[in-house]
């Protein structure tokens, strides 16, 4: 989805994410999405006093989009069955934020009617107008959304966390039907229970390590399917700068397991220590061809052409035909290593 950094741009999920830095280590939690910055000023005010916006005519140019969406293509789409009513998915309510994030570059108004203008060009009736009315209602919850983050201040606790998730799904609940909120925010409520739940068991002190890897384990096995992937991605991420972090400060390998079973599980931890000890064994193997090519370049009764040949016969014994080819690489990155 085409971002700009406008408060209308907050994301409908609770971001439990940035409250991480008051509550762990340094680095920030990963999450499935985060909300920028909120942006002051006339966006703010515009969200506020606009309830309604005059429907422009149905042949209203849908051209002459703000610079900043050059190169993009329309995100979400609007379909109707065959009966002539909307399919309430995702994808309209990522269409609704592609186009109002021309907020900010333009007025509120104009990115409205612009979104009308192209709806009404990709749908008949009635879902037409149930898309204009759906309209309606999300934009309300982005007004009363803002009303709710002023009211929510932003803390380091776990209680002022699960208050302000509340609010939130209670805000959805009262303004969407079960259909549309769980198309509209499913996987984000679903992304932030997830966080929220893998924060309360990292700061569990009655679970040592294993425990704690064990239920982030099933927290990790319940998500959706749609989340599995994304997520384990941005814990990689938060899980490699960690390392680095513990590293640095000398931590031993079994910091190391603690820090990765209480950040992405034990099944995640046992595969990255598998990993290691695949990598600790083909480094080995490295250095000691590496040190026998050494020797054998080195050896003044062979001339040119029987070096070569020693050094062929040498790869062919200790390394089949996949691991040859990257021989030369991984030679590269030892020597540079031991500099």
């Amino acid at each position: 989805m085409k971002l700009i950094a406008a408060l209308f741009l907050l994301s409908a999920t609770v971001s439990i994410a940035l409250y991480w830095r008051g509550l762990s280590d340094p680095t920030p939690a990963a999450t499935h999405a985060t909300e920028p910055q909120a942006h002051t000023g006339p966006v703010h005010a515009d969200l506020q006093k606009v309830t309604t916006v005059k429907r422009p005519p149905r042949n209203g140019n849908l051209s002459h989009l703000p610079a900043s969406f050059t190169g993009t293509q329309v995100d979400g789409r609007l379909h109707a069955d065959a009966a002539g009513n909307l399919v309430i998915d995702a994808g309209v309510r990522h269409l609704f934020d592609y186009f109002l994030a021309s907020i900010g570059e333009e007025s509120l108004e104009t990115s409205i009617a612009r979104l009308h203008r192209y709806i009404e060009t990709q749908l008949p009736q009635p879902a037409e107008g149930h898309a204009i009315r759906l309209l309606s209602q999300y934009l309300d919850y982005k007004r009363q959304l803002l009303v709710l983050e002023q009211d929510h201040t932003r803390q380091p606790d776990l209680d002022a966390m699960r208050a302000r998730l509340a609010a939130v799904q209670e805000l959805r609940a009262g303004l969407f039907d079960d259909m549309t909120r769980r198309a509209f925010f499913g996987l984000d409520e679903a992304a932030d229970r997830f966080t929220l739940d893998r924060l309360v068991i990292r700061h569990n002190s009655s679970l040592n390590a294993s425990e704690k890897g064990a239920a982030l384990d099933r927290l990790r096995n319940n998500l959706p399917p749609e989340l599995q992937d994304s997520l384990a991605a941005q814990l990689q991420i938060e899980l490699r700068e960690q390392t680095k972090a513990l590293q640095a400060s000398g931590g031993s390998l079994s910091d190391l397991k603690q820090l990765r079973q209480q950040l992405v599980g034990n099944a995640a931890a046992a595969r990255l220590e598998n990993l290691d000890a695949r990598r600790q064994e083909w480094e080995a193997r490295v250095m000691a061809y590496r040190e026998e090519k050494t020797r054998i370049e080195a050896s003044r009764g062979l001339g040119e052409a029987d070096k070569r040949a020693a050094i062929a016969r040498l790869s062919a014994e200790r390394f089949d035909e996949s691991e040859r080819q990257r021989l030369d690489a991984a030679e590269q990155l030892l020597a540079a290593t031991k500099r």
